[in-house]
């Protein structure tokens, strides 16, 4: 089975530490072009047809098409559908956990493009007949997302991964060292460990300090650490943001046969994500009594686990294009785009609660941790060729080309975080080298006009991975649209596009161990304990609605 496999890295960074991976850099180098309502319509094959506003981030040529200035605003909303379920492993009949079938939506506003075009005349007959200038911010990527998945776990527990990843660590730097210290490798747990430690979801070993006990587990006549009892587990993420263009664009026209332009662009981007690991006895009375010093006794109900994490950054790039109209009814058009450099920031934080028949722990909060660092966006180029059919229709078809292989971390120029190593990256750099590759979209549109100011539109995308071993499935975009232009100065499209994306497959947890236990602090994934996967399928519907005003 082919898998695009996710491993939540972030789940174990502790303070201090970098969790940056190339799934970071595939993540945030992707284009899924917004822009207007008809540039969306078109499956954004517009590097040949200009005139729209939503045209302007794919070549910049575009915008002095038309003999007009216009102002344009979109709006619109993102419906994101989930479904997960446990995966099963070979050999086996049902999943090692979060077996239930769990649907999901999640809803957002958005505005992909507002900007406008100031077109000016040169009143020449011949050469250089128009000049354009303009502001225009377009989306380039969407990040709402939704994952719900549930079911019961006879194998293991995530409060056991907590256990694991604490293990080595002495209950007096659990309980009572600051969440900043930096120094000693002894005294600096992972966050995730010493919230589970202080909000009550992990425990120590009586005469065994540096051993931990999950609420989950109990310990057997041998001395070994088992599963109590089967356990319903929860794991939900939930992700928001955007990545925007915002372009200053020329461009001029000669003859009506040749047009150039080029952008400056500035991309900013905001993504949050918000994760939780629930977990409870599937029957309550399958597990044992906890009993205290003081004689009083308590019953395990859940425990809450949550991570917040947010990333934000902004950059430059610049970008240049053509159209070209070398018969009437044909245009050919290309652009190239420098890589983007971005400066980011990325914040994280848990929280932990333990609730207990009569005695629920208080909630506990680490730290937000906050570092920061550069990344290199890859170099991009498209084609594109359309044709005209008198008033009644346009055919439009494009090809845009990245190698993510091009994307790399760069320690930060920021001063505010100066002192790192300037290798800290050279192993996610040779990850991305050796992971990540050449990624072809094609793209098609066709407009029909019916009747004078009607337009119909329809889109499609074909986007292949970016990961060489092709272990993620291609994207596909289907898109529809309709389009109203009045005789005088107002204009008006709507769209509809339908993102199929590539199945996912999520480990919310592992088990780990030290392989030299005189170097706790270093641990690796224990490959024999088999965790659960869920396989999670999404499909993003985009409706959205442009006004627009020619002036």
């Amino acid at each position: 089975m082919k898998k695009y496999l996710i491993i939540l890295p972030l789940l174990l960074v502790g303070a201090s530490a970098f969790g940056q991976g190339w799934q970071d850099a595939y993540l945030f180098s992707q284009n899924e072009y917004g822009g207007t309502a008809r540039s969306a319509a078109l499956g954004n094959a517009v590097t040949a047809l200009g005139g729209d506003p939503g045209t302007i981030g794919i070549n910049p040529a575009g915008s002095s098409v038309n003999n007009y200035s216009q102002f344009m605003f979109t709006s619109g909303l993102s419906f994101a559908n989930g479904w997960s379920v446990g995966t099963i492993a070979e050999g086996d009949t049902s999943p090692v956990g979060f077996g239930d079938e769990t649907k999901s939506l999640y809803t957002r506003y958005k505005v992909p493009n507002v900007g406008f075009i100031f077109n000016s005349d040169t009143g020449r007959r011949h050469g250089l007949k128009r000049i354009s200038f303009g502001f225009v911010m377009n989306s380039t990527a969407d990040y709402t997302g939704r994952l719900n998945a549930a079911g019961v776990n006879s194998n293991n527990a995530f409060g056991a991964f907590l256990g694991s990843y604490a293990d080595g660590f002495l209950t007096d730097v659990m309980a009572n060292e600051a969440w900043d210290y930096v120094g000693d490798l002894t005294r600096m747990p992972p966050w995730i460990a010493m919230t589970a430690y202080r909000s009550g979801m992990i425990s120590g070993v009586t005469g065994a300090d540096g051993a931990y006990i999950s609420l989950s587990e109990v310990l057997d006549d041998d001395g070994n650490f088992r599963l109590a009892a089967p356990v319903y587990q929860k794991y939900g993420r939930q992700t928001s943001g955007w990545k925007n263009d915002w372009v200053l664009n020329f461009s001029a026209n000669w003859e009506d046969k040749f047009f150039l332009g080029g952008n400056l662009g500035i991309t900013s981007v905001r993504y949050k994500m918000v994760e939780y690991w629930e977990e409870s006895p599937e029957v309550y009375s399958e597990f044992p009594a906890i009993n205290y010093s003081d004689g009083t006794s308590t019953n395990f109900e859940s425990m809450l686990m949550k991570r917040k994490y947010l990333m934000e950054g902004s950059g430059v790039y610049a970008k240049a294009g053509f159209i070209w109209v070398p018969v009437s009814g044909v245009r050919i058009g290309g652009a190239v785009q420098t890589p983007t450099i971005m400066n980011v920031t990325e914040r994280y934080g848990y929280t932990g609660q333990t609730f207990l028949t009569g005695k629920n722990r208080e909630a506990v909060s680490s730290p937000e941790d906050y570092w920061g660092y550069d990344m290199v966006y890859p170099f991009r180029y498209n084609f594109g060729a359309a044709v005209t059919l008198g008033n009644f229709a346009i055919l439009s078809a494009d090809y845009e080309g990245v190698n993510y292989a091009q994307s790399r971390f760069r320690v930060p120029t920021d001063d505010e975080f100066d002192g790192y190593d300037p290798g800290m990256f050279d192993g996610q750099n040779q990850d991305i080298r050796a992971i990540l590759g050449t990624s072809h979209s094609l793209r098609a549109g066709v407009e029909f006009r019916p009747m004078p100011g009607i337009a119909l539109r329809t889109g499609y995308n074909y986007i292949t991975s970016g990961i060489r071993d092709g272990s993620e499935a291609a994207k596909q975009i289907v898109s529809f649209g309709l389009g109203y232009s009045s005789s005088g100065s107002f204009y008006a499209d709507c769209a509809v596009r339908l993102r199929f994306l590539p199945d996912e497959y999520v480990i919310p947890y592992y088990y780990y161990y030290s392989p030299n236990p005189a170097e706790y602090y270093n641990k690796e994934i224990d490959n024999s304990v088999m965790t659960p996967e869920i396989r999670y399928q999404s499909t993003v519907t985009e409706a959205v609605v442009t006004l627009g005003w020619r002036f």
